[in-house]
């Protein structure tokens, strides 16, 4: 699973860090599903509340399926974590979908 991340801005080492353990960590039954996980955050600047750091996840699993999910919150942390539950119901969900139909299988172990 390779981890990308996006930012206008260079990112501290910590967060850097901390984004990768998370990922790895949240997604570490279905890790095998993932092929490619890019991580952008960003700052709403026209935000009139306090909610204004934006994460967005865009991840392809090995059947080239395309998942986005974007969140905004107070903390940069906080959105990743929120993007983090989205992503692996989302994950789970196609799982369980392609087994339905026995997809999966063939295009994976080929």
């Amino acid at each position: 699973m390779n981890v990308i991340l996006e930012t206008r801005d260079e990112l501290e080492s910590e967060l850097k860090v901390f984004t990768e353990n998370r990922v790895k960590f949240s997604l570490k039954r279905l890790f095998w599903m993932v092929r490619k996980i890019k991580i952008r955050y960003s700052a709403v600047s026209s935000s009139k509340t306090a909610c204004n750091q934006n994460c967005m996840i865009s991840l392809e699993t090995f059947d080239h399926r395309q998942i986005e999910v974007s969140m905004t919150a107070r903390d940069k942390r906080v959105a990743l974590e929120i993007c983090l539950k989205k992503i692996y119901k989302l994950v789970q969900k196609a799982l369980h979908k392609t087994q339905k139909y026995g997809r999966f299988s063939r295009r994976v172990y080929v």
